[in-house]
C-alpha cells in the first residue's frame, strides 16, 4: 500500500498491469479523486464509487470512508505516476560544460523535438480557467437543491466552488459521485457523539423550551438505554407543578418498568444522586423553560448547581427557526451544554435551517429523533439521516 498526501491510501488489487483497475480508499471522496488523479493522471477512468466496509460497532469514534476503484484510460496523462512494464525513457543526457560558441547542428536537430513538445494542462492550469463558471449540471441541481433548503447561501457556493476546484471534472458529470462528493462535505461540517453520551456520562439532563419534545425524546433515550445498551435506568422528574407532565411520565415508564422518581426541588434531586450512586444511568426532564425568560434560565441554573458531573443535552425542534435555535443556544449556553437531541424530524421537509445552526454551533448531535413511535430508534448520532434528507429530491 502506498500513502498519498491528504490521507488516501492506494490498495493494488490487481497486479502490475498498467492498464488493471486499482482501488482507492479515504476518508473522503474528494481526498480518494485527488490520489486518482496523482497516480493515473485526470483522464482515468472511474469504474465504481462506494463506501469503504464498515467499522464495527464497538468502534464509535472511527467514521467509514470512500473507495475508488479508476484505471488509466487509453491516452496516458503526463502527471500520472507509471505503472506500465513499458520500457523506461533513457535519461536526458548530460549537456556538460557550458559553451560558450555555437551549438554543433547535430546537437541542436537531436534537441529540438524536447523544445518544440506543447506541455498538457489540466483543466485547473488552462489560461482563463474560472472555477465558479461552467458547474457540471449534476453539481449544479444539488446546489439548487440545497439552496431551496435553506442552506446558507454565501457558504454553500464556496463549498461547490472548492469541490468544482479539488475534483476530476470527469467524475462531477457522474450524478452518482457528484452527490456522494457533496455528502461528504455537508457530513464533515456535522459534529456527532455517535450515541457515546450514554456510555460516559451517569447523569443526564434533558433541557429545552415547551413544545420542543423533551419528555417523549427522554422516552426514547430512556428505552434505547434499557433495551439497547442494558443499563439500569432511573427516570427523574423535575416537572412536577402540573399534573399532566407527571401522568405523561409514567405513561412511558410504566411500560418499560423504568423506575420514576419526582425531585420537587433542588435539593431533593441532589440527595437522590447521592442516595442511589450505584445505578447506571438517571435521566432528568425538566420543565420548559423560555430562553427569553431570566427567571426561567435561572432555576434551571439553580436546579443543576449542585451536579456538576452531569451532561446537559439541549432538545430542539427541527421544524423550529435558524434564527430561534440560535436564540436557544445562546440563552443556554451559560448552562454547559454537551449535546443536542433532534427532535421532529417527521414534521417538517425544509432542513436548511437546521443545518446552518449545526454548522455554526458545532454541538455534537447525540440524538436525531424521526418518527411518532415512543419507543422506536433514536438515531444515535446518526447525522447522515440530516445528510439525506438535505440531498433528497423529495423528502420523505
Amino acid at each position: 500500500m502506498l500513502n498519498h498526501k491528504g490521507g488516501a491510501v492506494e490498495n493494488l488489487r490487481a497486479g502490475r498491469n498498467g492498464m488493471a483497475p486499482r482501488a482507492f480508499r479515504a476518508k473522503t471522496m474528494t481526498a480518494a479523486l485527488a490520489a486518482v488523479e496523482k497516480a493515473l493522471g485526470n483522464e482515468a477512468l472511474i469504474v465504481a464509487v462506494h463506501p469503504s466496509p464498515p467499522t464495527p460497532a464497538w468502534q464509535l469514534w472511527r467514521r467509514n470512508g470512500v473507495e475508488v476503484v479508476a484505471m488509466p484510460s487509453a491516452v496516458a496523462s503526463p502527471g500520472a505516476e507509471s505503472e506500465s512494464s513499458a520500457s523506461p525513457v533513457d535519461p536526458e543526457p548530460d549537456p556538460g560544460p557550458l559553451r560558450t560558441g555555437p551549438v554543433p547542428q547535430a546537437e541542436s536537430s537531436q534537441r529540438a523535438p524536447l523544445a518544440s513538445s506543447p506541455r498538457r494542462f489540466t483543466a485547473q492550469e488552462q489560461p482563463g480557467f474560472d472555477p465558479a463558471a461552467d458547474i457540471p449540471r449534476p453539481l449544479l441541481i444539488l446546489q439548487e437543491r440545497l439552496l431551496a433548503q435553506g442552506v446558507e447561501e454565501e457558504w454553500l457556493r464556496s463549498m461547490v466552488r472548492s469541490i468544482r476546484e479539488r475534483s476530476i471534472p470527469m467524475a462531477l458529470e457522474d450524478a452518482a459521485l457528484a452527490r456522494e462528493l457533496v455528502r461528504q462535505e455537508l457530513h464533515a461540517n456535522l459534529r456527532s457523539d455517535n450515541g457515546a453520551c450514554l456510555l460516559h456520562n451517569r447523569v443526564i439532563g434533558i433541557v429545552g423550551v415547551s413544545g420542543s419534545g423533551k419528555t417523549s425524546a427522554c422516552a426514547k433515550i430512556a428505552a434505547y438505554g434499557y433495551k439497547a445498551l442494558g443499563k439500569q435506568v432511573h427516570w427523574i422528574s423535575t416537572d412536577t407543578l402540573r399534573a399532566g407532565a407527571i401522568a405523561k411520565a409514567q405513561a412511558f415508564t410504566a411500560p418499560l418498568g423504568i423506575p420514576l422518581h419526582l425531585a420537587y426541588s433542588p435539593e431533593a434531586l441532589a440527595s437522590f444522586l447521592h442516595w442511589n450512586s450505584d445505578s447506571d444511568l438517571f435521566l432528568i426532564d425538566t420543565p420548559g423553560c423560555n430562553p427569553y425568560r431570566k427567571e426561567d434560565l435561572a432555576e434551571l441554573n439553580t436546579l443543576f448547581a449542585e451536579i456538576p458531573e452531569r451532561l446537559l443535552l439541549l432538545v430542539a425542534s427541527a421544524a423550529g427557526k435558524e434564527s430561534d435555535l440560535q436564540d436557544m443556544y445562546r440563552a443556554y449556553a451559560s448552562l454547559g451544554i454537551g449535546g443536542l437531541v433532534v427532535t421532529k424530524m417527521d414534521e417538517t421537509r425544509s432542513y436548511g435551517g437546521l443545518f446552518n445552526f449545526l454548522r455554526h454551533s458545532q454541538l455534537p448531535v447525540a440524538f436525531i429523533i424521526d418518527g411518532a413511535p415512543i419507543y422506536g430508534d433514536p438515531h444515535a448520532g446518526e447525522i447522515s439521516l440530516l445528510v439525506d434528507r438535505l440531498l433528497a429530491e423529495h423528502p420523505d
